[in-house]
């Protein structure tokens, strides 16, 4: 055997045993936390500056309904489908210092805390129709004659978010 195929097997056996060793990929989380450096505000106006927590969704893409032939119709319906997208809203936290800026002891901050919901999105889809149909049998094969059609299917957005606004 030559040195050069005991290598590629040797390659080869050590990438299946570091596939088979139980190391399994890391699992997709569906937000990224957010940290928000707020120490310069701080510095600058001398005033202790807002917290913030919050994450940023990842949306996960769906798989787009097939497009479909119809009869009568050329092209199939939809042309271009729509991609469905699903997330999550993280929650968010904001609490500012209130005690500092107003001169007034008596509320000492104020916050805004949202929960988190899911999303639902869609892409827009187009469909078109040309001006012909197809084969027609009495017609000897030859296609008729329709009006065109061009639709845009909306976007869509489904979400239900909320918000707490306090002060203490």
């Amino acid at each position: 055997m030559m040195s050069t195929a005991r290598g590629t097997l040797a390659v080869l056996a050590g990438c299946l045993a570091a596939a088979g060793s139980g190391a399994a990929p890391a699992a997709a989380g569906e937000q990224v936390p957010v940290a928000v450096p707020l120490t310069g505000v701080e510095n600058a106006l001398h005033v202790k500056a807002p917290e913030l927590s919050t994450g940023v969704p990842i949306p996960l893409p769906g798989g787009p309904d097939a497009p479909r032939f119809a009869a009568g119709r050329m092209l199939p319906e939809p042309l271009l489908p729509a991609v469905p997208l699903s997330s999550e809203l993280p929650d968010t936290r904001v609490e500012a210092p209130l005690s500092q800026v107003t001169g007034d002891h008596r509320i000492d901050h104020l916050g805004l805390t949202t929960a988190g919901s899911d999303v639902r999105t869609a892409t827009p889809g187009a469909s078109v129709n040309p001006p012909l149909t197809g084969p027609v049998g009495d017609r000897f094969g030859l296609p008729g004659m329709t009006l065109p059609e061009a639709a845009l299917v909306t976007p869509l957005l489904t979400t239900a978010p909320g918000a707490a606004l306090d002060l203490a």
